[in-house]
């Protein structure tokens, strides 16, 4: 991701937590990883358009049961042998995280992908997080292969609508 749209990320995450409607939100970050089956060259393609299957679920899912989610996803490779992570950071009401954290694995439990912490970790803003972590997560041939890839762009997103930066 590049300086101009980690700040433009930046600067919608901050306006979006500024919202009188959203005073009784927290964020919900999770991170979802192949299992070690589908660790091979061939199946990196493959894993991706699971994420992008079982997040489409979830958000058809959330939106069914007219549950808000707001926030950011991406896919990001690791660093070490470039095995597809997805990363999603949730801002969603107080009343609603353990159900959308229960619905979340489980849609993409379905897709034998699992996630990479023991439960979703809450903070009350992601700034700082994104500050830290999102420029330096990729080498600049990393965000090429992404970018090329399906999915590859970090996207922000409402119940219905996302947007691609």
């Amino acid at each position: 991701m590049n300086m101009h749209n980690n700040s433009a990320l930046l600067t919608r995450i901050k306006a979006m937590e500024a919202r009188p409607e959203n005073a009784n939100h927290e964020w919900v970050f999770d991170w979802f990883v192949t299992t070690k089956e589908k660790h091979n060259e061939d199946s990196k393609q493959t894993a991706i358009k699971d994420m992008q299957k079982a997040w489409a679920h979830f958000r058809s899912s959330c939106h069914r049961n007219n549950l808000e989610i707001q926030g950011y996803r991406r896919v990001k490779l690791s660093k070490i042998h470039g095995h597809p992570t997805f990363e999603v950071g949730m801002y969603v009401p107080k009343e609603s995280i353990q159900i959308i954290t229960e619905m979340l694995s489980s849609k993409f439990e379905k897709y034998d992908l699992q996630s990479a912490t023991k439960q979703s970790i809450t903070f009350p803003s992601a700034a700082q997080y994104i500050e830290k972590y999102f420029s330096k997560s990729h080498t600049p041939a990393q965000q090429e292969q992404l970018q090329s890839s399906a999915f590859g762009r970090v996207a922000l997103f409402t119940n219905t609508h996302a947007i691609k930066l």
